[in-house]
């Protein structure tokens, strides 16, 4: 699919709240998090023409996206702030950045989940929420989010082998 068949606009609305939580998480003041989240959204348009994955690498991407511009805030920005600890690792982060054959395979093993399966993947790993949250959120017990939780990951190891 290229760059021009994506609907930029909805993109927009739909990855805003995500992009603006995952900030809100590791930046306090508001200012920052709002000039953050517009960094992030400059960056998707100023990068769309090479976004040539498919739609399911699409949230993959924006976090990487994401997670880099958060990163860059800390080294530049802040630099008398310490980097949070779950991103002091990342030394380059494109070195990091999964290559879009395994983003490819991830989006096509969470399309294979059932809804219930691949909602507890996606809003556990990508919003963020605790398997507590998404108990209360889908009216279930905790335990049986667990047992599902634990099943939706054997499944995706699977699938990907």
């Amino acid at each position: 699919m290229t760059a021009a068949v994506i609907d930029w606009e909805t993109v927009y609305k739909e990855y805003d709240p995500k992009v603006r939580a995952y900030i809100q998480s590791r930046v306090g003041n508001p200012e920052d998090i709002k000039d953050l989240c517009s960094e992030v959204f400059l960056e998707v348009m100023r990068q769309r023409e090479r976004f040539s994955g498919e739609p399911k690498a699409l949230s993959s991407w924006i976090f990487v996206i994401t997670k880099r511009t958060v990163a860059r805030f800390y080294r530049s920005y802040r630099p008398s702030d310490e980097i949070p600890g779950d991103m002091a690792d990342d030394t380059d982060i494109e070195q990091q950045t999964l290559d879009a054959e395994t983003l490819e395979q991830l989006a096509d093993a969470l399309e294979q989940l059932d809804g219930r399966l691949r909602d507890i993947i996606t809003l556990h790993y990508y919003s963020e929420k605790t398997l507590t949250e998404i108990a209360a959120a889908m009216g279930m017990s905790y335990r049986s989010i667990t047992i599902l939780h634990k099943k939706a990951l054997d499944r995706l190891r699977k699938l990907i082998g």
